[in-house]
């Protein structure tokens, strides 16, 4: 059968993506990705010399320095469909860097435990794959697990600033979904029983809370770290998360407070990372506290 189209991914005659239309100069070791064009405005407002793009989709990005560490932050869109394909374009254009490319989805969620509180963080350490997007590219038996040194880092930015484990700060499995409206929302659907049957079933197992794009992380991860060592390139991705939790009905300008505080944690937690990879910091005393 004769390919639709070569290569990995769609790029314009200049050499942009084509979607997010940025190309390999604009990648940086340390990415910030989020559903909201919003959370990108306002991490724009925390890096220095940021500036902000805004392609024709409207998925917009920017770039800058946090205490002298180059970061790009992106808009995924909404839902595991559209982060697919602005995933694929980020990995794409970052394996020739051969670096340590490190991405964590920044974003919010629904709790699935009672005992969460709203305004809560969530940091995970696996994702359900109950999407059909990540299935495209491998089959649904497949795990999908974030990656130690992101988790660590997020919680040690998360316990510096106050939060308190398994009080406003809660560590385990996330669930990721492809619907909203009748999905997490069971009541308004005509087969809205088997929708609640599974939801039980994963609050009984534990799962924390739901959201919709971070199943996408590993896997792609998987993929494009295997692909980077077939090609020869030294390039490694490592991928994480952080989430608060939302209740509806909600005010916006509380909201922005709650997301400007998660992009702050994120960017704390960056620091982290980069210091344990220099030797400066241990994590050690983080894993004796979970």
């Amino acid at each position: 059968m004769k390919k639709f189209y070569e290569g990995l991914i769609f790029r314009w005659d200049n050499g942009k993506a084509y979607h997010l239309e940025m190309d390999e100069k604009d990648i940086a070791q340390y990415i910030i990705t989020s559903g909201s064009p919003s959370r990108i405005d306002i991490l724009g407002e925390l890096l220095d010399n940021a500036e902000i793009y805004t392609p024709r989709r409207g998925l917009k990005w920017t770039k800058g320095e946090y205490k002298g560490i180059n970061i790009l932050g992106f808009t995924s869109g909404m839902g595991v469909g559209s982060m697919g394909i602005t995933l694929t374009e980020i990995m794409a254009l970052s394996l020739k860097t051969n670096k340590k490319i490190h991405i964590i989805r920044v974003g919010t969620s629904g709790a699935l435990q009672e005992y969460i509180p709203p305004k809560s963080i969530i940091i995970p350490t696996a994702v359900v794959r109950d999407e059909s997007v990540s299935n495209k590219l491998i089959y649904k038996e497949y795990p999908s697990d974030m990656d130690p040194v992101i988790f660590l880092s997020l919680i040690d930015a998360a316990v510096e600033k106050g939060y308190k484990i398994g009080k406003n700060l809660f560590l385990g499995k996330t669930h990721s979904k492809d619907d909203l409206y009748f999905y997490e929302g069971y009541h308004n659907s005509p087969i809205g029983q088997i929708h609640q049957n599974k939801f039980n079933a994963f609050k009984k197992m534990g799962v924390l809370a739901t959201e919709m794009e971070a199943s996408l992380l590993p896997i792609y991860r998987d993929y494009f770290n295997n692909l980077s060592i077939e090609k020869g390139y030294k390039t490694k991705f490592y991928v994480g998360g952080i989430f608060t939790t939302l209740k509806s009905p909600m005010k916006m300008n509380e909201l922005e407070d709650i997301e400007k505080n998660l992009i702050k944690l994120t960017l704390d937690g960056i620091v982290n990372i980069e210091m344990f990879w220099m030797g400066k910091k241990s994590l050690d005393h983080i894993l004796r506290k979970i």
